[in-house]
């Protein structure tokens, strides 16, 4: 993984706040173990501050109400829908200033791909059902996918991520790293145990 630990951190580095990332690959070959390591690796680095958030959010989760993954990303206003109580902040806000991982980003719809390419472009966006105010924020995103990027994502969404990482599968790696992942997963689960 050498060529993708280097694209890694190379996005992580690149001045001012770094680049945006979408990681390919199989289910299982380590895009998320790769995302928090950049994390990890921005803070050892410098390139963040020690207290800056790192937020997991797994489109899948909310992928057949389109409208309440858009409003877990980018928040709401009150009365922004049936529903909707109070003002809320999205995880965007709360990453403000760090780095915002979103896991099987394919499962975005196209007006939350939308949304995103507007925060990448000029660093602000609105919570859904806000009209006037435009709200900031300061956040690298890290995505990932194991669909087709050229399928799965709209072109204007896939052109404003500089950086791909492509994460080779399991079987392309040698049996040396195959074997140290064993070991790593039984020791893992052997402290848990």
């Amino acid at each position: 993984l050498y060529a993708q630990i280097q694209q890694a951190k190379a996005a992580i580095l690149y001045p001012p706040h770094g680049l945006h990332c979408l990681i390919l690959g199989e289910t299982g070959v380590g895009k998320s173990e790769l995302a928090e390591a950049m994390y990890r690796f921005a803070i050892e680095s410098g390139s963040l501050p020690r207290e800056a958030p790192f937020n997991v959010f797994n489109c899948a989760d909310y992928a057949e109400n389109p409208q309440l993954l858009i409003t877990q990303l980018f928040g709401c206003m009150k009365g922004a829908y049936t529903g909707a109580a109070c003002e809320r902040k999205g995880l965007i806000e709360q990453a403000d200033g760090g780095i915002l991982f979103l896991d099987e980003v394919h499962r975005l719809s196209s007006e939350g791909q939308e949304m995103l390419f507007q925060l990448i472009d000029k660093g602000n966006f609105r919570r859904l059902g806000e009209a006037d105010a435009v709200r900031k924020a300061n956040v690298q995103l890290i995505a990932a996918t194991t669909e087709n990027i050229e399928t799965s994502l709209l072109g204007t969404f896939k052109r404003r991520i500089p950086m791909l990482i492509s994460m080779p599968s399991l079987t392309e790696r040698p049996l040396t790293e195959r074997l140290q992942l064993i070991e790593k997963f039984f020791g893992n689960e052997s402290l848990r145990m």
